[in-house]
């Protein structure tokens, strides 16, 4: 029998392991798919909450940060809903899931996973801003689920990559540079399956799908601002290799979007901040 690829292991993987992975919280899942429901209530959600302790205390973390907080601190899940609301809240305890799994113990995986980090913070944290900024303040919960969910797949191929490694009967020797190749051939469509068979909104998957493709629907303002967010983390460096000759103003999303030199620059710095924040949570 021959031997299978690396690609087989994986694929494996995700039939047998896709539900099981620590790579979101049940809770933060179960909550974004109630969240969809016209009829909710801020109860269900603070009851649905507070089934996971590890989750309620860094949701209030987040609650209370600098970069979330308000005047006054809040002290329960019920406080957090009612001062941010109930998208509000659902954004910052998918935050908090991904917080709660950022960790890893194989070398070559724990390397990637503060770049990741940092990418997918500044995505999400800008791309709220941006949707506010650009007209599109209904979608700004949705632009900051956006940023967070789109490299999805990296998270859970790391995921994966961990427990093929940690294989006591074939270990699966990994170097930084395999693992990134690794990354970048698989990232997006197994982003997009995955949410698929997680049952989360259809534009999600979508835009795991669809932000590095070549050809791209330039009328969908969220995946349009979530690769417009990766262009930025690519001239900055944040989280990759830094390409300072990328000119946001002439990409195809800036145009699609109407942003000129002066709303980039000031999305520039404000992604400086996040930068700050991503590190501080981290």
């Amino acid at each position: 029998m021959s031997e299978k690829s690396l690609k087989d292991l994986i694929e494996e993987r995700f039939e047998t392991d896709s539900l099981q992975l620590p790579v979101f919280n049940p809770v933060a899942l179960e909550l974004q798919k109630l969240n969809q429901s016209d009829t909710v209530s801020m109860n269900q959600i603070a009851n649905l909450i507070i089934k996971d302790q590890s989750l309620v205390s860094h949701l209030l973390r987040l609650a209370n940060s600098s970069f979330y907080g308000g005047l006054k601190q809040v002290e329960t899940v019920s406080a957090a809903v009612v001062r941010l609301g109930t998208n509000r809240v659902t954004s910052l305890a998918m935050l908090a899931s991904l917080l709660l799994v950022s960790k890893a113990h194989v070398k070559a995986v724990s390397a990637c996973l503060p770049a990741l980090w940092s990418r997918t913070f500044v995505c999400a944290t800008g791309g709220r801003w941006l949707a506010e900024q650009m007209g599109y303040k209904s979608l700004a919960e949705e632009a900051f689920l956006a940023g967070l969910l789109h490299d999805i797949g990296e998270l859970f191929l790391l995921k994966v990559l961990e427990r093929l490694a940690a294989d006591r009967s074939h270990p699966l020797p990994l170097t930084e540079s395999l693992v990134s190749e690794i990354l970048g051939a698989m990232h997006q469509e197994m982003g997009y399956r995955l949410m698929v068979k997680w049952e989360l909104p259809n534009r999600y998957a979508r835009i795991a799908r669809d932000h590095h493709a070549q050809e791209f629907d330039e009328n969908d303002a969220l995946l349009v601002i979530t690769r417009l967010l990766d262009l930025v983390c690519h001239k900055l460096g944040i989280g990759q290799a830094a390409d300072p000759d990328i000119v946001l103003a002439a990409t195809p999303e800036a145009q699609a979007l109407g942003l000129k030199e002066i709303k980039l620059a000031q999305l520039e710095i404000l992604l400086e901040d996040a930068i700050a924040e991503a590190n501080g949570l981290f």
